[in-house]
């Protein structure tokens, strides 16, 4: 029987691209989501290159070989090479975990081992909105979030700055004019995107703490574990991070020091779904939040590895970014009220529309 593997680009919006690896095995379809690994040209000549290691193998029987193999080649990849080969292995093993999950007939969430979830909290992202980034226009995004029901946001007020201001006023701007704009009920977040020097951060927390901050994000990197105390011992404000980590041990002086609140693992970039919940439970005192500016495949991947995580909290999800996104994944993308829906089809419940106006495909090959 035929079986194809595919690289799909979805073109979002000037600061985005979803990629997404689609497995065709006669009737089945899986997909796994590959988003924010670098440049395309890179993640091109990566899955180019993995398609030797999945040829010829059972995809359900060898799943846990072949991600061990793939494990290690983020191990021993070149730190210019590490996000992209661990995110191509996040996009793989999501795939490779639909496929199993559809074979045997289940949703991931009972897969996983996971209760029947009735809905997954998530938050609104408005980084990547399009248009200005003057505080009236962040507002403006902020206001929409709370208006379509969610009752947290999260902006990285400190990603663009404004020729002749100082960074850190321009992303006090955004924040205080977000604040006037939700209220005081609506919980605002913020990711630094370690954007600031740490000094500047400390000079910030008490106009941060004036305004009610729920979680301070990347201040500092998680393994930066001097300035992460120096923060925890400033400051009251829980404290975030996480994104980017592949292993347990990136995080493990932070989350055994206490010097952090929030643990955010990505099944992008931590290598799917399952290594995200290996990260979870090992820190199973602290509240987890899934890392999650991507598509609607990473998010439904994500919503499975929450409903299968007893200290999972909140997810994140993109909004504002395209009004289409459910489109593509033939409107099984369900989000009300800041509440994600998860349906009871086998696999991740999402069926990705390649000939949607946005997609072509990469790159393509039998294996």
């Amino acid at each position: 029987m035929r079986r194809t593997l595919e690289l799909v680009e979805a073109e979002v919006s000037a600061r985005s691209r979803w990629h997404f690896l689609v497995l065709r095995h006669g009737d089945r379809v899986a997909v796994g989501e590959c988003s924010d690994a670098g440049h395309p040209a890179r993640l091109l000549e990566q899955v180019a290159a993995v398609r030797r290691r999945l040829a010829g193998r059972d995809l359900v029987a060898d799943r846990q070989e072949v991600l061990a193999d793939l494990a290690d080649q983020v191990s021993q990849s070149d730190p210019d090479d590490r996000l992209v080969v661990a995110t191509l292995m996040g996009g793989l093993e999501q795939m490779m975990v639909d496929h199993a999950a559809q074979a045997a007939g289940e949703p991931v969430w009972k897969w996983l081992g996971g209760s029947a979830p009735d809905s997954i909290p998530v938050y609104a992202n408005i980084n990547r909105m399009p248009g200005g980034r003057s505080p009236e226009d962040v507002a403006a995004m902020a206001r929409r979030a709370v208006a379509a029901g969610f009752t947290s946001v999260k902006c990285a007020p400190f990603d663009v700055s404004v020729p002749g201001e100082p960074l850190a006023a321009t992303g006090m701007a955004r924040l205080r004019a977000i604040r006037a704009a939700i209220g005081d009920e609506a919980e605002l977040k913020v990711d630094c995107h370690e954007r600031l020097p740490a000094e500047e951060v400390h000079r910030l927390l008490p106009g941060l703490e004036d305004l009610g901050i729920a979680w301070l994000e990347d201040a500092v990197s998680i393994g930066s574990v001097a300035e992460l105390r120096a923060l925890r011992a400033a400051t009251t404000l829980p404290l975030a991070g996480g994104e980017l980590m592949f292993e347990p041990e990136e995080a493990r002086a932070a989350v055994t020091g206490r010097l952090i609140d929030v643990l955010m693992p990505d099944v992008k970039h931590a290598g799917g779904v399952e290594r995200v919940l290996r990260i979870a439970r090992t820190a199973p005192d602290l509240a987890i939040s899934p890392h999650n500016p991507s598509g609607p495949v990473a998010t439904a991947a994500s919503a499975h590895a929450f409903a299968a995580c007893s200290n999972a909290t909140v997810l994140e999800y993109q909004f504002g970014e395209t009004s289409w996104r459910s489109e593509l994944v033939s409107g099984l993308e369900r989000v009300v009220n800041g509440r994600l829906y998860l349906n009871d089809r086998p696999g991740l419940g999402v069926t990705l529309q390649p000939n949607h106006p946005s997609c072509r495909v990469l790159w393509s090959a039998n294996i």
